[in-house]
């Protein structure tokens, strides 16, 4: 079996970027569940917090923060996809 790095430069520059693209896709797909894991954490927490208690001020805190956290992201999922040199 031939080894991969003795292949013809083109060639293995080209398999090179076509790993690195899949795998920036890899992470902005785990990046946007995260996020949408986030969301649905500050919209329960929004939900809590709504209902009044002595737990809504740290609901809404925990809301806020899930918030922020689904915010910086989704911003990783723009940056990862545009990372793209294509």
């Amino acid at each position: 079996m031939a080894d991969p790095n003795n292949a013809d430069p083109l060639q293995r520059a080209k398999q090179v970027q076509a790993q690195s693209r899949a795998l920036r896709e890899q992470v902005a797909r785990a990046a946007e569940a995260v996020a949408e894991v986030e969301e649905e954490s500050a919209r329960v927490h929004r939900t809590l917090a709504e209902q009044g208690g002595p737990l809504a001020e740290q609901a809404r805190e925990h809301a806020d923060r899930a918030a922020e956290v689904a915010a910086k992201e989704r911003a990783e999922v723009e940056r990862w996809r545009k990372a793209d040199p294509d």
